[in-house]
């Protein structure tokens, strides 16, 4: 007999209105796995038409059944630069990954509304809320608060979070953040080189900071510290020569 989440990933995708009538009856099972299995097919397959039922999931008792319901509405209204104030509420909930998610789906949402109640998250205690405040911040264009993440970023002290920091403020106008992230690059942990390599491959550069950032990625992949590492180097640098490609032609 197949197990309860086994069965509800076996759904057929492609009848979309038994699978939205089959995820809607999960998200009501007892069973908190149950609940959260349902919440990323409903994700991953943008049943938007549960949406009443995924905002209820977010105030659910089970930590981990509010992360993906918070998740999964921020799939279901991605870049609709809409204002959800009740869920800036959720940004000091005490749990760090609530938090977090509710951090990146305000960003991937594109609420423009939110960076004031984010401001609070960059004095958080733990570094991976920090990190996470500034670069929603700086991506809903919250160039006003520049001066508070500039003072977060200089207060830093773990390592991991730099990098967001870094990337935070390129983004909002400083171009010297850019040489920062590439001393990333040659950080003695994996964690803060991979942020880097990756912020770099996202970030608006110029085609001479592109040429620049293909050969300190490419130089950090030789000198690579993990096999997480090296992978992400060798991803970065494919992304980077894909884009001094595209200059050149």
């Amino acid at each position: 007999m197949q197990q309860p989440a086994t069965a509800i990933k076996a759904l057929d995708v492609d009848d979309r209105t038994q699978l939205v009538r089959s995820i809607g009856s999960y998200l009501k099972d007892p069973s908190p796995r149950v609940r959260e299995t349902a919440l990323e097919v409903a994700r991953d397959e943008i049943l938007s038409e549960l949406d009443d039922q995924v905002i209820g999931l977010i105030s659910d008792k089970k930590n981990f059944v509010r992360q993906r319901a918070i998740e999964c509405f921020g799939s279901f209204h991605a870049e609709e630069a809409i204002k959800v104030a009740w869920l800036h509420p959720l940004l000091q909930h005490p749990e760090v990954l609530t938090k977090v998610e509710t951090l990146e789906t305000l960003d991937q949402i594109g609420d423009k509304s939110a960076p004031p109640a984010m401001i609070e998250c960059l004095r958080d205690d733990d570094y991976l809320v920090r990190a996470y405040a500034a670069i929603s911040i700086a991506q809903l264009g919250g160039k006003r608060f520049r001066k508070q993440i500039e003072s977060a970023a200089k207060a830093e002290e773990v390592e991991k979070a730099k990098p967001w920091f870094a990337r935070a403020l390129f983004l909002l106008g400083d171009q010297e953040q850019f040489q920062k992230l590439l001393e990333f690059l040659s950080s003695t942990s994996p964690t803060p080189r991979c942020t880097s390599a990756n912020a770099l491959a996202d970030l608006p550069l110029s085609p001479a900071q592109q040429r620049t950032a293909l050969a300190a990625v490419a130089n950090a992949g030789r000198n690579f510290l993990a096999r997480s590492d090296q992978s992400t180097m060798e991803t970065v640098g494919k992304q980077l020569l894909e884009g001094v490609s595209t200059l050149r032609n």
